[in-house]
């Protein structure tokens, strides 16, 4: 909804956020193999994958999910010294996504990883989260809307005027979760994973009609 050109406006931008320490753990893992001929590198990474899987299943920890996110076979190519391609190999590969709903767990995730992986295991991300982000959203969107209310009966009152009804709401892209996170590592065998703190971020923007005060 727009605003006609005579009505005037006072149009602000809110923001609000919600912060906390986060219970949801996002893994990026995998196996990565490099073989003479394609057969040979698909078939070695499918036992490396298998490993992995085993080896997760057999924590039996009910907070954890995991699931084959893509698997790829690539020839390895070189260029030569006359620039011709050269077929140095194949890469063979399976990613697999894992959701922790228990960080006391994280460490002996990756352990079992890379243990059951070897020399093939891949860690490509860590991601913080929450269990609960639709949750999280809404009060973020609650404390963005009061944000610019507050901003615009501010503005409001210092032009001498009242605020009448919306004109036009509008949520700003790409607001959402913010993580600031940190991992700790140890000299021992596991690898210490701790979370920082996160926020759920949102902004909007809110244009109020306005009239004179009496």
């Amino acid at each position: 909804m727009t605003s006609s050109p005579d009505v005037p406006t006072i149009t602000v931008t809110g923001t609000g956020s919600v912060s906390g320490v986060p219970d949801r753990l996002h893994l990026d893992v995998g196996v990565e193999v490099r073989r003479p001929t394609a057969p040979h590198a698909y078939l070695q990474a499918a036992e490396a994958a298998s490993r992995v899987f085993d080896a997760l299943d057999a924590l039996a920890f009910p907070a954890l999910t995991r699931a084959t996110r893509q698997v790829g076979l690539r020839a390895d190519i070189r260029w030569g010294e006359n620039q011709e391609q050269q077929v140095s190999g194949y890469v063979a590969s399976q990613d697999l996504t894992v959701t922790i709903d228990n960080l006391a767990s994280a460490s002996e995730v990756l352990d079992a990883v890379v243990l059951a992986g070897g020399d093939d295991a891949r860690i490509t991300s860590l991601t913080f989260g929450f269990s609960d982000p639709a949750a999280r959203a809404n009060l973020a969107q609650k404390a963005a809307w009061q944000d610019a209310r507050d901003r615009a009966q501010r503005w409001a009152d210092l032009a001498g005027c009242t605020l009448g009804a919306v004109d036009s709401v509008s949520e700003e892209a790409g607001a959402g979760s913010r993580p600031m996170m940190r991992t700790m590592l140890a000299g021992d065998s596991s690898m210490p994973v701790v979370p920082g703190e996160a926020a759920v971020v949102c902004s909007v923007t809110v244009s109020w009609r306005i009239g004179r005060s009496e």
